[in-house]
């Protein structure tokens, strides 16, 4: 048996595993978060590090317009065996004042974005909380208000 597989039947290495991640990520999902309304929320690239840490990936697929917009379906996916752990739907309306005049291909892409941010979230939403960085939960790319983005100074992550 692997050590993937024995964790999935091991509550207590997993939440382990999931402590060793939010330790591991901290960094580069609280520089990488939005600021919005004076709350902090994790964009796609923090999701990202989190799933890529657990052994994962994110993808999109079934990218579409449809009768009000664009849709498109998010995947975690365990890379060792291709297990999808989680999906869940991205969508941008024509009704969104930021996206209605923006190129096709870009409202195609922000599709794909809040979906692979929202299956990350249904799958890794506790990792956020483990890290008790005052982070919301609800991915970045879903709020539909101004954001005031911060710069975050250019700094190295992992040293060679």
């Amino acid at each position: 048996m692997n050590d993937l597989q024995t964790l999935e039947n091991n509550p207590i290495a997993n939440i382990k595993k999931s402590t060793d991640v939010a330790g591991a990520c901290k960094e580069i999902v609280t520089r990488t978060s939005i600021k919005i309304q004076n709350r902090k929320y994790v964009p796609v690239e923090g999701w990202m590090a989190i799933a890529t840490a657990h052994g994962c990936n994110l993808s999109a697929a079934d990218v579409k317009q449809v009768d009000g917009g664009i849709s498109a379906r998010g995947i975690v996916r365990r890379i060792s065996d291709g297990l999808i752990l989680g999906e869940a739907e991205g969508f941008v309306g024509d009704d969104e004042k930021t996206w209605a005049n923006r190129p096709l291909f870009a409202r195609r892409a922000m599709a794909q974005t809040r979906a692979m941010s929202r299956a990350a979230r249904s799958v890794f939403a506790h990792v956020v909380v483990l890290m008790d960085a005052g982070l919301e939960t609800t991915p970045a790319e879903e709020m539909g208000h101004e954001i005031e983005v911060k710069a975050a100074p250019q700094r190295e992550i992992i040293k060679t």
